[in-house]
């Protein structure tokens, strides 16, 4: 039974991943944002002003690594960070206009790309998609923590 699902698996990852950097390849002209970057903007974006340690806990990734990312934002001074009242070491960060702005032009571009062009799969099928790989990644999420 494993070994029915392994090759699936592993070639659903891959296209998962080409479709990631597809995506991503949009906002090339953007200097240097990843779909990291989009992440954390995204995050802040959809749910205001957060800690380091906050945006950490919401991905399968470091504090450390959100930190790097955060820091090269605010190089570009797409987010600032910010006091915050309930933590004197761990300021909040906030998206600024010009990170607003930034993220609001890749997600035009993301939409422009599925308005302006025919995809060849239905809302359904994009709506279904979705949810089967929010269940695949919620579920891999715990048994890799609880491992």
């Amino acid at each position: 039974m494993a070994q029915q699902r392994d090759e699936p698996f592993i070639q659903l990852a891959a296209e998962v991943r080409k479709l990631a950097a597809t995506v991503e390849a949009l906002h090339v002209d953007l200097d240097g944002m990843t779909a990291s970057h989009r992440a954390v903007l995204e995050s802040l974006y959809r749910t205001g002003d957060q800690t380091v340690p906050a945006l950490a806990r919401s991905r399968p990734v470091s504090r450390q690594h959100i930190q790097t990312l955060v820091n090269a934002l605010e190089a570009r001074k797409l987010v600032e960070a910010v006091a915050n009242p309930a933590h004197l070491r761990s300021p909040l960060i906030r998206i600024t206009p010009a990170g607003r702005a930034c993220f609001e032009e890749m997600r035009s571009k993301e939409r422009a790309l599925v308005t302006s062009k025919r995809l060849p799969i239905t809302v359904a099928e994009l709506e279904s998609t979705t949810n089967i790989l929010r269940r695949l990644r919620e579920h891999l999420a715990k048994i890799t923590s609880s491992s």
